[in-house]
C-alpha cells in the first residue's frame, strides 16, 4: 500500500487531537442510521409495532366490554381481560431500530399508566357502580395517545426503511442529502462548522475481479460496519454509491475533520476482513474533505470533496486530502 500523505491544501493537521470532546449539536438522524441496521431488522421492527398496535386495540376493546359488564352488575357474563403484556414493548427489534426516539419511552410509560388506570376504573365500577368521569376521560385520552404514537412510529419506521442502503445498512443517498441540507441550514443559523468527507475503497475493482462480487459485498459491509462504529455519536456515515462512502461531520472544522478521517484511514488499513475458506483480505481508503457552507450549495460541497478525493487518489491512494473553501 502507498504510505499515508498528511498534505492538505493549506491545512496543517494538529497532533493527537482531542476530537472526542466536541459537544454534540443534536441528533437529526434516526438512531438506526448511526449504525449498520439492515433492512431485515427494520422490517422486524415494523412487525413488532404492528403486533403491539393490534394487541393494544384488542385489549382496549376488552377493557371497555369488561367495564360495561361490571357497571351492569353482570358478573357471570364474562371474564376480566388479561392484563396487557407490557413486556411486548420492552423487548424486540423496534427498541434497537428506534433507539433515541422520544416516542419509545413515552409509549412505554403510557402503557404502564394505562394498565393502572384501567384497573382503577374496574375497581370503581365494582364498588360504586360508577366510573369517575375525569378518570375515565384520562384513561381514554391515554389510550388514544398511545395508539397515535404507535401509528407515528410505524410511519417513521417505513420512512427509515426507505432511507437505508440494503447492502450495508448505512443511510443511502437521499438520506445523506437530507442530512447535509439540515447541517447547511444549521451553519446558516449558528455559523457552526461542518465538514464532508468522501471515502473511496482503493483498488476495489481488483477485489471484485479477483475474488468475485460476493467477496466484494463482504468487504463493503465490513468497512461500513467499521466506519459506523468508529465515528463520533453524532456523525453520520452514508453509502454514497459503489465503493464510496460519505461522512457528515457536524461541529468539525477542517483540522478536526482531518483528524477523524486520518483515524478512520488507519483503522481501515489495519482491518482484516475474513473471506471464503478462512482467508483474510485487507483494504485501504482514500479520502477527500471539504467544508460545508451555507454560502454554497450542498452539491458544490460534494464536488469539492470529490475533487479532494481525486487528489488523494493521484497522490498514491491510502491518504487524506483536505480542500479549503
Amino acid at each position: 500500500m502507498a504510505p499515508s500523505s498528511t498534505k492538505g491544501d493549506g491545512v496543517r493537521p494538529r497532533s493527537d487531537p482531542e476530537w472526542h470532546s466536541v459537544a454534540a449539536p443534536g441528533a437529526d438522524l434516526p438512531a438506526a442510521l448511526r449504525g449498520t441496521v439492515g433492512p431485515e431488522r427494520v422490517l422486524q421492527a415494523l412487525q413488532d409495532l404492528e403486533r403491539i398496535k393490534s394487541r393494544h386495540a384488542g385489549w382496549m376493546r376488552d377493557v371497555h366490554v369488561d367495564l360495561v359488564r361490571r357497571l351492569n352488575r353482570d358478573a357471570g357474563s364474562g371474564q376480566a381481560p388479561e392484563p396487557f403484556d407490557e413486556s411486548m414493548w420492552h423487548r424486540g427489534a423496534h427498541l434497537d431500530v428506534l433507539r433515541g426516539n422520544p416516542l419509545v419511552e413515552r409509549i412505554g410509560t403510557g402503557l404502564t399508566t394505562l394498565a393502572a388506570a384501567a384497573a382503577d376504573l374496574a375497581t370503581s365500577a365494582d364498588t360504586s357502580g360508577k366510573l369517575p368521569t375525569e378518570a375515565f376521560t384520562r384513561c381514554l385520552d391515554e389510550a388514544v395517545e398511545i395508539a397515535a404514537g404507535l401509528q407515528q412510529l410505524i410511519s417513521e419506521t417505513w420512512n427509515l426503511l426507505a432511507s437505508i442502503d440494503p447492502l450495508t445498512g448505512l443511510g443511502n443517498r437521499p438520506a445523506m442529502l437530507r442530512r447535509l441540507a439540515i447541517e447547511s441550514d444549521r451553519h446558516a443559523r449558528e455559523n457552526q462548522p461542518c465538514c464532508v468527507a468522501m471515502l473511496d475503497l482503493d483498488h476495489f475493482k481488483t477485489v471484485n475481479d479477483t475474488h468475485g462480487h460476493v467477496v466484494g459485498d463482504t468487504v463493503l459491509r465490513s468497512v461500513a460496519s467499521l466506519l459506523a462504529a468508529s465515528v463520533r455519536p453524532y456523525d453520520a456515515v452514508f453509502r454514497y454509491g459503489g465503493e464510496e462512502f460519505l461522512l457528515c461531520l457536524p461541529n468539525a472544522d477542517l483540522r478536526t475533520a482531518w483528524a477523524i478521517a486520518e483515524r478512520l484511514r488507519l483503522k481501515v488499513a489495519g482491518w482484516s476482513i475474513p473471506i471464503a475458506k478462512g482467508a483474510e483480505l485487507r483494504t485501504s481508503v482514500s479520502t477527500g474533505i471539504a467544508p460545508l457552507s451555507s454560502a454554497q450549495s450542498v452539491e458544490a460541497t460534494l464536488e469539492r470533496a470529490d475533487a479532494a478525493l481525486y487528489a488523494a487518489k493521484s497522490r498514491g491512494r491510502n491518504c487524506v486530502v483536505v480542500r479549503n473553501a
